[in-house]
């Protein structure tokens, strides 16, 4: 046929240069560890190249982690969950039926959201560029499915955006809807200190018009969603400038000025949590820098430049209260083992902060292909397992989950039919079946009934002699045993 030909020397060079990329990313990722002040030269030899397979290591069944993982989680994600049933006159009442339905996880299940589809009659009718708006049928069902799975969301966008230029009524609707559906919010990007994202600053070139006008812009937007954001990543990425010359963020003061951002958000607003979010920490391992100031790109460690100006700000006791990674595992030469992902972890939590994962995405080239469908499943169980049981982390947040907000990105959980794909399917097996308590059984002699559950929200339910009681109570690692009276 006419163009056959050439029709397969563009899909073999497609091919061909899809490899050679994601060769070289595996073999910058391989480069052994630097510290900080460490500069490796773009121009050494790269380590030698191995081929790209759809796999990870860690991936085995019974891979040793994950038994060490599951200790953790019994330890640390869940409690003693001890009913105690008296009749009216507080005698025990034995052999009375009860049910435990856990109705609400304790930690923090996110998904990142867009504010269109939030709102009945959204002033834009699309969710970004090349992202058309779905049909009112479609978004329902996204809704439905938002509220039903997680516990926690955000305006990507809108909270990450320049205040000023956004539509604030909206985007306080917005927040309204989530906080009427009981979801707690994410706040995204006060600063993002680099002149690209944050172009109103250009105009600003010394430091204390630049501050005065940031710590300005802090307090608008952190007091105007008070009580209705419960936390909000003061800076995003500095590691990208922290070290390029005439940046936002050195013009601004460095990590003294990070301290301060912290000190402005947290009078706007107490009881807001406050995170210093970045990324490249966990889904890689090197990033073009400006690091010898010589005009050339060169490589140093990401994990050493973030947790260098970490531990700056720690020690300056500016009052934050976690870190956030972005994990944008978009790569399949970039899925870290989970046990390294673990140590990883481990290293920041030694600056004894909470640790949220703010941005999670899991890509693979084609998920219409069946292995790396599945490849895609099991490193977004593995994540999930090593995230949960590390007893540091306290939120996990995926960006995005549904495919209408995905333009050509694979990392959505469901499709524009709101069903799940395997890694979705995934996330709601460990959710809502692994990571999920329901007890039922009844009293003992001396009315008592329990076992282990994960910490939470519940509803208990009681019947005997005909009276039925049903309460809600929380289950934390300090709970007491929950008295249920039947009148």
């Amino acid at each position: 046929m006419p163009g056959t030909y050439m029709d397969r020397i563009r899909k073999f060079s497609f091919a061909l240069a899809f490899y050679i990329s994601l060769t070289l990313m595996a073999a910058a990722a391989e480069r052994p560890a630097a510290p900080a002040d460490v500069v490796l030269d773009e121009d050494a030899p790269p380590p030698g190249a191995a081929p790209i397979q759809f796999n990870y290591k860690g991936r085995e069944r019974q891979a040793p982690w994950r038994k060490e993982a599951e200790t953790r989680i019994d330890k640390f994600r869940k409690a003693a969950l001890s009913i105690v049933v008296n009749d009216a006159s507080g005698k025990p009442v034995p052999d009375a039926d009860v049910s435990v339905k856990m109705k609400r996880h304790a930690f923090s299940w996110g998904a990142a959201t867009r504010l269109p589809l939030l709102l009945d009659k959204p002033s834009t009718n699309n969710l970004g560029p090349g992202l058309p708006m779905p049909d009112k049928a479609a978004v329902a069902k996204y809704q439905e499915l938002l509220v039903s799975l997680f516990n926690r969301s955000g305006l990507i966008t809108d909270l990450r955006d320049d205040w000023s230029a956004v539509n604030q009524q909206e985007v306080l609707r917005a927040v309204d809807w989530l906080g009427k559906h009981d979801m707690a919010v994410r706040g995204y990007a006060l600063v993002w200190p680099d002149w690209g994202h944050s172009k109103w600053a250009a105009k600003f070139k010394d430091r204390d018009t630049l501050n005065k006008e940031i710590a300005r812009r802090i307090t608008a937007k952190v007091g105007a969603l008070k009580d209705k954001v419960d936390e909000w990543d003061v800076v995003t990425e500095a590691k990208n400038n922290v070290t390029s010359p005439n940046s936002l963020f050195l013009t601004a003061g460095g990590v003294d000025a990070m301290a301060e951002w912290c000190k402005v958000a947290k009078q706007a607003d107490p009881k807001a949590r406050l995170f210093v979010g970045d990324d490249g920490v966990l889904d890689s391992n090197t990033t073009p820098t400006w690091q010898n100031k010589t005009g050339k790109p060169t490589y140093a460690w990401n994990a050493d430049i973030i947790y260098d100006y970490l531990q700056k700000l720690a020690s300056k006791q500016a009052p934050f209260d976690g870190i956030g990674f972005g994990a944008h595992f978009k790569q399949a030469a970039f899925f870290t083992a989970p046990e390294q992902v673990f140590a990883r972890l481990e290293r920041f939590a030694a600056l004894g902060k909470d640790i949220a994962i703010t941005e999670l995405e899991v890509a693979v080239p084609n998920p219409a292909d069946e292995k790396q469908s599945q490849l895609q499943a099991d490193y977004t169980r593995d994540l999930l397992t090593v995230f949960f049981s590390h007893p540091k982390v306290v939120e996990v947040t995926f960006a995005p989950v549904w495919e209408p907000e995905a333009r050509k990105n694979t990392a959505a959980l469901f499709r524009v039919d709101t069903t799940a794909k395997p890694n979705g399917q995934a996330v709601i097996d460990l959710l809502r079946k692994q990571w999920y308590t329901g007890l039922a059984g009844k009293t003992d002699p001396e009315g008592k009934f329990g076992g282990r559950g994960f910490l939470g929200k519940y509803d208990v339910t009681v019947s005997h002699g005909g009276k039925t009681k049903t309460i809600s109570t929380d289950l934390s690692s300090e709970s007491k045993p929950v008295v249920v009276r039947l009148d």
